[in-house]
């Protein structure tokens, strides 16, 4: 990796918890990640996460652009079998080594603290071990309520965010109407920025949603497509993927609830969607091809709707197979989500992703992933509260605290690449006693906590 900028005296000293928005992780930084790629922390008997994989040369399969500066899981579902367990540790266990990479390269402050500061609710820098229903989890650490930048919390979020669209699907579906899903997509180039582009997704709907077309003009008493169609609202979602030949890929995932389809009516919809979509973004630049422009496909199940919508940007699993092939070369890593960007770069250390990652944060800071429809949130979830995403993310499932650990052994834990992970496992998987058995082998200071079960002493 090339020489980076050094910061003055006083940010360097302070480095972990200050470093500026846009900065460029350091060559220490750089060894200490490439020195872990693909390290896996001993874990104890039962499933275990992926392995890791040889470092690869060139540069994210030599694919780096020009630079400027998908599957709902429920992180605290109950597992019903061994199998499943197995699954959701495997799945936690790679959200947190993303998040132990992320430390390191974001540029986000909230995302710098998240698993890693504690927030002061179990006690002065401590954070506790619990167990609810025989999963475990970590209490009394910040979270940063990320559903773009942070692999952890955005498996939480968009979780809470699926099943409330699934909700407000089905009690559509069951009054009567019916709902479609729009995917709307823009040509792109690997020299494209990701701002402008997902600049012009989020104008281009603002495009469709107005207009005589649309609207209508009672004054000239034209009927719109909206009331046409009796159009109840819509929920939509901006989604990103990167590609190693095309570059940045924004689309926008659209659920559209329907009280009158007919036919005719949603033909001519389909066509004059097409026609000004494709307008819009020939103007700004980004024309799709005909086959990617906009697609349609009526919902058969809410999950269905709620899937699309909320899916999680960790991909569809290809990565890790192309990996353990060895096939690196330009291009045949294809089109990752943004979290196999991590996991690529945790799996070979290459430091080539930093700057697209950091484009990626930076594009989509303080962008809404998920929006309804004014109104339509409260008209089918009966007013039902809505949380934030950072509430959402903080929402403590509380639980039977086994064990509290301070500052000290939290420091260590995280020298300790996995390790977060591997204690929650151990829990699960051997009780009470495999815990401690393990918190000793790793020399953690620990307290036990009020919930503790009692450990039958050997004789």
């Amino acid at each position: 990796m090339g020489s980076v900028e050094q910061a003055d005296d006083t940010a360097r000293d302070d480095k972990a918890d200050r470093a500026t928005y846009g900065e460029l992780v350091t060559e220490q930084v750089a060894k200490d990640l490439r020195a872990n790629a693909g390290r896996q922390v001993p874990r104890p008997p039962g499933p275990q996460a992926g392995g890791g994989a040889g470092a690869a040369s060139g540069g994210l399969a030599n694919g780096l652009p020009r630079y400027n500066a998908n599957n709902v899981s429920h992180n605290q579902e109950t597992p019903s079998s061994e199998a499943e367990s197995g699954v959701r540790q495997s799945r936690r266990g790679k959200r947190f080594a993303q998040r132990e990479i992320l430390w390191s390269i974001t540029t986000l402050d909230r995302v710098r603290k998240c698993g890693r500061t504690t927030n002061g609710n179990v006690g002065d820098g401590l954070a506790a071990i619990v167990l609810n229903a025989g999963v475990a989890h970590w209490s009394g650490f910040c979270t940063c309520g990320s559903i773009w930048a942070c692999p952890v919390c955005s498996a939480k979020i968009r979780a809470t965010r699926a099943d409330e669209i699934a909700r407000a699907v089905a009690r559509h579906m069951a009054e009567g109407g019916t709902a479609w899903m729009v995917t709307l997509t823009a040509r792109h180039k690997r020299h494209h920025d990701l701002a402008p582009l997902f600049d012009a997704v989020a104008n281009g709907w603002r495009k469709l949603m107005s207009g005589r077309a649309w609207a209508g003009d009672p004054k000239r008493e034209v009927v719109g497509e909206r009331d046409r169609l009796g159009v109840r609202g819509n929920i939509r979602s901006l989604e990103v993927t990167y590609g190693t030949r095309n570059g940045w890929h924004p689309h926008l995932h659209v659920v559209l609830l329907l009280n009158n389809e007919t036919g005719e009516e949603l033909a001519y919809a389909i066509h004059r969607w097409d026609k000004t979509w494709r307008a819009w973004m020939k103007k700004k630049g980004f024309e799709p091809s005909k086959e990617h422009g906009v697609n349609w496909s009526k919902v058969t199940t809410p999950e269905e709707a709620g899937e699309y919508i909320a899916k999680v940007q960790e991909g569809k699993g290809h990565l890790g197979n192309e990996m353990a092939r060895g096939d690196m070369k330009a291009g045949r890593l294809g089109t990752l989500a943004p979290f196999e960007m991590l996991e690529y770069m945790r799996q070979t250390g290459d430091m080539a992703v930093v700057p697209i990652w950091q484009e990626y944060e930076k594009g989509t800071f303080r962008r809404r992933a998920i929006t309804w429809s004014r109104g339509l949130r409260a008209q089918l979830l009966d007013d039902e509260p809505e949380l934030t995403d950072e509430e959402v993310a903080a929402e403590d499932i509380g639980g039977e605290t086994w064990a509290l650990l301070p500052a000290e052994s939290l420091k260590s834990i995280r020298r300790v690449p996995g390790l977060q992970a591997a204690i929650l496992d151990t829990a699960e998987n051997g009780g009470f006693a495999e815990l401690v058995n393990l918190l000793t082998a790793y020399h953690l200071v620990y307290e036990k906590g009020p919930d503790a079960p009692s450990v039958a002493k050997s004789s």
